[in-house]
């Protein structure tokens, strides 16, 4: 005969359970203590504010730039000029550097009529400020003025046109004109110091302002001694009218 006790019946231990009794096996339930949410949720807050901190600081070399294809040469720079003082045709040349038309003389036409022209002595290239497309018209122009004050006025220029993205949707911010600075290889600090002088800004304003008179209703507008060149866009347009400008004066013929 066995000594051991029977084992309750299931009816039985359900009666003990609903009399107050809980089964050995039944497992038991808590909440998480107030320091563990507390925990979690600094956690939590803590991980958005670095996500915050790195999209705002994010490196600038994380920001995509492309270098210009066909470089101006410096050589021939003179500030915001290229080319001999006393070439006989001067072409003053009046662009926004948002504007697409512009980016395309610069980019394609301007690298071939220093190719032929300027470095031949024919032709002087003055680049003239009309940023009339908004606000980021307006401070890529300062910006370039600001490289300029650092000998960097072309190598800038063409940066800025080879990064055109649309008008006034970043192209041009704050913090890519500073990075083409810093990739330039300027003093960044007195870059931000001559971008910022309200001079700057003015010097860009009366340029513009002052086109009126030429007149200037378009970009790119090119003026060639001081004639506004119809079509000057087509490379035929425009190398016939630099040939007639710079022929040489016709010979007198001796007296008889």
């Amino acid at each position: 005969m066995s000594s051991r006790a029977p084992n309750p019946s299931r009816r039985a231990r359900r009666e003990a359970e609903r009399r107050g009794g809980k089964s050995a096996a039944a497992p038991i339930r808590r909440g998480l203590s107030p320091i563990a949410w507390l925990t979690g949720v600094a956690v939590l807050l803590g991980l958005a504010v670095v996500a915050v901190l790195v999209l705002v600081n994010r490196p600038a070399e994380a920001l995509a730039l492309l270098p210009p294809g066909d470089p101006t040469p410096v050589e021939l720079a003179d500030g915001r000029a290229l080319g001999r003082s006393d070439a006989p045709a001067t072409l003053d040349v009046y662009e926004d550097y948002q504007c697409p038309g512009c980016a395309t003389y610069s980019n394609a036409m301007e690298p071939r009529l220093i190719r032929e022209y300027v470095a031949a002595g024919r032709l002087r290239i003055v680049f003239r400020d009309y940023a009339f497309l908004g606000q980021e018209s307006l401070d890529a122009a300062a910006a370039a003025r600001a490289a300029g004050e650092q000998g960097a006025f072309w190598t800038y220029h063409d940066w800025l046109f080879a990064n055109q993205a649309g008008e006034n949707r970043g192209a041009f911010r704050r913090e890519v004109l500073v990075e083409i600075a810093r990739r330039v290889g300027l003093d960044v600090a007195r870059f931000e110091r001559d971008l910022d002088d309200p001079a700057t800004a003015a010097a860009v304003a009366a340029e513009r302002d002052a086109a009126a008179s030429v007149p200037v209703n378009s970009t790119p507008t090119l003026v060639l001694n001081g004639q506004v060149i119809e079509g000057g866009l087509a490379w035929e347009t425009l190398a016939v009218a630099i040939d007639a400008a710079t022929a040489p004066a016709p010979s007198a013929s001796p007296a008889p």
